[in-house]
This record gives C-alpha cells, sequence and structure tokens, in this order.
C-alpha cells in the first residue's frame, strides 16, 4: 500500500463533516433503556459476590487459616513499615 493519499477517501472524508446529533442519539438510545436495568444488574451482582463470600469459607477447607495468615501477614507489614 502506497502512502499517497486516495482523492476518493479524501472527498469521503470532506463529505462527512458534518455536526454529530449526540443530544439526540443520547435521548433515543435512553428512550430505548428500561429504568431499572443498571440497578438491578448492580444489585444482582452484589448479592452474588456476598453469597460467594459466604459460601467460600464453608466450601474451602483451610479458608479460615488462610484468611488468618493473610490477616496477620499484613498486620506485619503495617507495623514493620511504620517503623
Amino acid at each position: 500500500m502506497s502512502d499517497e493519499l486516495d482523492p476518493l477517501l479524501l472527498r469521503a472524508f470532506a463529505q462527512s463533516e458534518r455536526p454529530l446529533s449526540d443530544a439526540e442519539f443520547v435521548a433515543r438510545i435512553a428512550a430505548q433503556m428500561r429504568p431499572h436495568a443498571g440497578i438491578r444488574g448492580f444489585m444482582t451482582a452484589a448479592l452474588r459476590g456476598l453469597a460467594t463470600g459466604i459460601a467460600a469459607p464453608l466450601r474451602l477447607r483451610y479458608a479460615m487459616l488462610l484468611a488468618g495468615t493473610a490477616a496477620a501477614v499484613t498486620l506485619g507489614s503495617v507495623l514493620l513499615s511504620s517503623l
């Protein structure tokens, strides 16, 4: 492919320089959206995350030991970095 400018492509770009219909586009999309779809999706994700967080220690054999070790390492690193 050459580096020369294509006159047909330049003409197409020149003809396409018209103002964008941002407000009209946003209004059309907003009218098509269901008003509570985002809230419902957020609540579903939050509840699934909580359920997974509650159920994980019950399924994992050494989850409490791992969580305690992680907390101790974190606390130790914070205390050592403050010295």
